[in-house]
């Protein structure tokens, strides 16, 4: 039977299917298998644990390896450095497959350019704080300013994708680099307070712009990052970063449980994920997830020189790092960042909280 439709009624079909086939996209994705609860948007602050390229490439330096060999050896880039810390995918890409996505939203950056992913966007940038700090990244407000303008200009972020979206707070300590430089406990504890405001602050922005669920990361031990495990040549951490580490989840934890009744925000513990691997309180007890990694505190890509950085070459163009024969064995890419294996199995231990926080069974 041939049915023909008037050509107004296709024209609106048509414009219907085109404004919404990212939404459709999200959803068919999460269709397989079982339930799914539809998502319109992933939206991405922070700092490099969830930096898919906003930085700027330039000439090899510390604040733009990414862009670099070795970065991004690995897995589906083909060799080729995409902005990522990492030698393949990084946190936000895990938060976004488990949306039903395949990597994370084009990065903020891109939408400058031609801009085609209507899924979401992400702004965070390698090397930002909740406060300015030396790289002169965006901090996390000027990160969320940048969200509201879209939002206010409608062209590539929709209202209508607010009402069912998801953003991810990942920020991983950069403004704790000043407290080496703090010189009593009580200094460390108004700044600790003074970060976590700044926190709590930008997640309730958030929502009162439209954001309907905030994953928030608690900070990881930082005593057990590479950096600071050199100089016992990678056999143990340093208890003072963990010990501000644990100061900062505790009061965080609190001022997002005071402001937020509605259940919209939810923790993501990578304190206890990256302990599990790197640091389990029981050693003749290690979990099933930590076996993997032959490496737990030794990076994958290591400078030569400890205040060095992976990547780094003199000036002849000589390799100033040294790369392991297989990332998959280590926990940590490089002195601060997991490989994409550390990160799978971070999310790996996440994944069910979150799916049950999101509602999304599959």
């Amino acid at each position: 039977m041939d049915v023909r439709l008037p050509a107004t009624l296709f024209s609106s079909i048509f414009l219907f299917v085109l404004l919404n086939v990212s939404h459709v996209e999200s959803a068919r994705r999460l269709t397989s298998g079982g339930a799914f609860h539809w998502y319109n948007g992933l939206f991405v602050f922070g700092d490099s644990f969830a930096d898919t390229g906003n930085f700027p490439k330039s000439n090899l330096s510390e604040v733009t390896r990414q862009w670099y060999k070795p970065y991004g050896i690995s897995h589906g880039f083909l060799g080729d450095p995409t902005g990522r810390f990492s030698n393949s995918y990084v946190q936000s890409d895990f938060i976004a497959k488990i949306l039903g996505r395949s990597q994370a939203p084009q990065t903020f950056r891109d939408t400058k350019g031609s801009y085609s992913d209507h899924f979401g966007v992400n702004f965070a940038v390698g090397g930002a704080g909740v406060f300015e700090v030396p790289r002169k990244a965006p901090t996390q407000a000027m990160q969320i300013d940048s969200f509201k303008k879209m939002v206010d200009a409608g062209d590539i972020i929709r209202k209508w994708q607010l009402e069912q979206s998801v953003a991810l707070v990942a920020v991983s300590g950069n403004d704790y680099a000043r407290v080496a430089k703090m010189s009593n406990d009580t200094e460390i504890l108004v700044f600790i307070g003074n970060v976590t405001d700044e926190m709590a602050k930008g997640v309730q922005r958030l929502q009162k712009l439209g954001v309907t669920k905030i994953l928030v990361n608690t900070l990881h031990p930082l005593g057990c990052t590479p950096w600071q495990a050199r100089p016992s040549n990678y056999t143990k951490c340093m208890g003072r970063g963990n010990m501000a580490a644990e100061l900062h989840n505790g009061d965080l934890e609190q001022k997002l449980n005071a402001t937020n009744s509605n259940s919209s925000v939810y923790l993501l513990d990578l304190s206890k994920a990256f302990t599990n691997i790197i640091d389990p309180s029981d050693p003749h007890d290690v979990p099933e997830v930590a076996k993997k990694f032959k490496e737990k505190l030794k990076p994958c890509c290591k400078s030569f020189d400890p205040n060095g950085y992976c990547g780094q070459v003199d000036e002849d163009g000589g390799d100033q790092y040294s790369v392991c024969s297989d990332p998959e064995d280590h926990f940590f890419w490089d002195d601060v960042h997991p490989t994409h294996a550390g990160w799978e199995a971070v999310m790996k231990q996440l994944e069910q909280g979150l799916k049950d926080f999101l509602h999304i069974t599959y």
